[in-house]
């Protein structure tokens, strides 16, 4: 079977309504002024409401979750700091500023953005699109498949069907990588399915869902924790990789990234 015929049956077996990315939403740093002003005289409280008052209109918006995450730091409310920084990373991961103070962050809790045993400009090109942008790209290289290889298989035997057909060929590989990178950022990274402890003094991690259950460790503020299940009222089951242990936390104490 030809590439382009092999992408027209591609495009056929799709369903009907592919979903749709979310949005980004854009965001303009003059609207942050005010509250930047208040930051940089110390008044770290009222900056960090009118920063929230932004992320409520605007939650995808990295630079006002950054700047609400320096407020917090510098009120030294660390594990709300991270929980803002990460989730700023999340949507731009390129920002050099929101790199190294969700790194400096990390570290005051014991933590690190890179691995030790990760190249840092490996790690770099691993966080180079957000997962909003690799999902878009998916979607892209998906359709550019389907479009290119439907005019390959109509010009199928001409020089014009033939290159279409190789470019349906590049656009089905470049689709299966995106998808590749998507899905092991999905089950590798620490900041997927995560929440960050943001209780002061850490959460307790318990043997089931409920006081009646033996408290026997505990998670610092600010550590990432992966979040495995969920009860319907009161309980997050999380596990900690580092330590290879799992258990249940109050939600209360753990807030998704």
């Amino acid at each position: 079977m030809t590439a382009s015929a092999l992408a027209l049956l591609l495009c056929l077996a799709a369903p009907a309504a592919a979903a749709e990315p979310p949005r980004t939403a854009a965001y303009d740093r003059s609207e942050l002024s005010e509250f930047n002003d208040l930051y940089k005289n110390g008044r770290y409280e009222e900056a960090l409401e009118g920063y929230k008052g932004v992320i409520a209109q605007q939650p995808a918006n990295p630079r006002a979750l950054y700047n609400a995450a320096n407020a917090l730091f510098r009120l030294n409310r660390q594990g709300p700091a991270i929980l803002y920084y990460s989730r700023a990373f999340a949507l731009d991961p390129r920002s050099t500023d929101i790199r190294a103070n969700l790194d400096y962050a990390l570290r005051q809790t014991g933590q690190t953005l890179v691995p030790d045993a990760v190249p840092a400009a490996l790690h770099y090109v691993y966080y180079l699109l957000s997962d909003t942008e690799l999902r878009a790209a998916a979607l892209l290289f998906f359709w550019l498949a389907c479009l290119v290889g439907a005019a390959g298989f109509l010009l199928d035997g001409s020089p014009s069907g033939k290159a279409a057909g190789s470019a349906a060929g590049v656009f089905a590989a470049l689709l299966l990588l995106s998808l590749a990178w998507y899905g092991a950022r999905v089950t590798t990274s620490p900041f997927s399915s995560a929440g960050v402890v943001v209780k002061a003094g850490g959460a307790r991690i318990l043997s089931g869902p409920g006081d009646n259950f033996k408290t026997y460790a505990s998670a610092p503020e600010g550590r990432l924790v992966r979040i495995l299940d969920s009860t319907d009222d009161n309980y997050f089951e999380i596990g900690l990789q580092k330590e290879g242990i799992k258990g249940w936390a109050l939600k209360s104490e753990i807030e998704r990234l």
